[in-house]
């Protein structure tokens, strides 16, 4: 059978297109949109998209193993390959950018825990709820119960550590499209990359250019993969201080005016299409591509006004528990939904992905209100409340 390419292409546009106009009704419905302040270019309306792609990616994978005969493997196909792996790498980007400036504030500056209380209120209340639907669903599969190495295995699931068996079932990643692989590096960051540069700004790099750090982790990385093999960190640290970079392009008013022009914009979308289409990994030779279109939108290049709609807004919002949740949705499509997908020949499969888009867009709206909202609220207040508390410790010691 053949590859239905123009199928995927013309689902993949229905359901960026049904996202839109699904993510514009959930905005005029009052939902909480992000405002200026503390928040960088137009980031915000890019990660909803950013998510959407890796959905996508996921579909393919689902269509070839079950109706091409493939396997649990990147896409055959350039561009649906990229749409995960690509948007992977936007979001490490992402990361790099938002914490740079605690990095720049220096080691000292930080109250670490507070930091760390407030990563975990944002990133573990959805995690535990995701994990709470993956066990379902293997409990159905399997029809067990809850046995003695399931509150390790929970654990290690919820904090993104890995994805061990569950109830017996040997692979429940397949469950979620196992996306907690990259909520992993996430955490690694945070813990381990964040305090040492920033420990790195206070020893060294107040003497030096701002800009050198980045650069030197992206230097530090290349010849560590070389010489200390077997940590995979390496690998992806290059994409956080390609962030970092944006940040400091961001700071620099000739080089961010220019970045957000329509000249900008024409290079930036240039720079996705050849990466995404020419190259199957988004490391190596398309990695500087991606950096050209993430630093056109980190400097406030909205790509012609689309990244400053509600709708790109809501879904913005809405990506972290697009990342997670979507795993779910296309597992239980794809091996519970035969009465719908049945309907489909191989070349029309794709036109579901509106529906999936449709589904997850209202589904997580309302996670963001119920779970992860409330979540970042008591973290910022526990944050608070610990800087207070070692404010007055130190205060105290003082005396």
């Amino acid at each position: 059978m053949s590859y239905p390419v123009f199928g995927i292409c013309v689902g993949a546009v229905l359901a960026f297109v049904a996202a839109i106009v699904i993510a514009e009704m959930i905005a005029k419905a009052g939902f909480p949109l992000p405002s200026g302040g503390k928040r960088i270019g137009r980031i915000d309306g890019l990660r909803g998209f950013m998510a959407l792609s890796v959905m996508i990616s996921h579909f393919v994978i689902w269509l070839e193993i079950t109706r091409l005969g493939g396997s649990w493997a990147p896409p055959s196909a350039y561009l649906f390959a990229q749409l995960g792996a690509g948007a992977v790498t936007l979001f490490f980007m992402t990361t790099g950018l938002l914490f740079y400036p605690r990095i720049l504030a220096g080691f000292q500056a930080n109250s670490w825990p507070a930091v760390f209380i407030a990563r975990a209120f944002r990133l573990i209340p959805l995690s535990s709820l995701t994990f709470v639907c993956v066990t379902a669903v293997v409990m159905v599969k399997t029809g067990r119960h809850l046995d003695a190495d399931f509150p390790g295995a929970a654990l290690q699931w919820i904090t993104a550590a890995g994805m061990p068996p569950l109830l017996g079932y040997a692979d429940p990643g397949r469950v979620n499209a196992y996306v907690l692989w990259s909520l992993k590096y996430e955490w690694q960051f945070y813990l381990v990359a964040l305090p040492v540069c920033a420990l790195l700004v206070d020893l060294l790099a107040r003497r030096l250019p701002s800009w050198m750090l980045p650069a030197a982790i992206i230097l530090v990385s290349s010849i560590g993969k070389k010489f200390v093999p077997g940590v995979n960190l390496w690998k992806f640290m290059p994409l956080f201080a390609t962030g970092m970079l944006a940040y400091e392009a961001q700071n620099r008013p000739v080089i961010a005016r220019w970045l957000q022009s329509r000249a900008a914009t024409w290079c930036a979308l240039l720079a996705l299409v050849v990466a995404t289409t020419q190259f199957k990994s988004p490391y190596d030779l398309a990695w500087p591509l991606f950096a050209i279109f993430f630093f056109a939108v980190a400097c406030g290049n909205d790509l012609g006004g689309l990244l400053r709609t509600k709708a790109a807004l809501v879904l913005g919002e809405c990506s972290y528990g697009l990342y997670l949740m979507h795993g779910i949705a296309l597992f239980l499509l794809f091996t519970r939904g035969g009465a719908l997908t049945d309907l489909f020949a191989t070349p029309f499969l794709p036109l579901l992905m509106p529906l999936v888009a449709i589904v997850l867009v209202a589904l997580t709206s309302a996670t963001y209100l119920l779970v992860e909202r409330p979540g970042m609220n008591a973290g910022k207040i526990l944050a608070d409340r610990w800087r207070s508390f070692a404010g007055r410790k130190l205060s105290f010691a003082a005396k």
